[in-house]
């Protein structure tokens, strides 16, 4: 189980047709103490990119996370 706290920037992930699979920036205003959030929900933002030279190297085919309307897209 992942425990955030007030403050907390995360992704949530949208359950609407046509955004399956997107997850969107937010931030917990108050903690959440009687409904359990799944990994699959709500995961932590990840750490700021540092971009190196090595960083930069995409191949063809590579799966990778796409920031397109306004959220994150898994595996685009």
């Amino acid at each position: 189980m992942v425990v955030f706290f007030e403050g907390d920037e995360v992704k949530v992930c949208s359950k609407e047709e046509g955004f399956l699979g997107s997850y969107y920036e937010a931030k917990i205003l108050y903690p959440l103490r009687s409904y359990t959030l799944s990994t699959d929900e709500v995961r932590p933002m990840p750490p700021p990119a540092t971009i190196t030279r090595a960083t930069q190297v995409f191949h063809y085919l590579d799966r990778m996370d796409a920031f397109d309307n306004d959220g994150w897209w898994n595996n685009i």
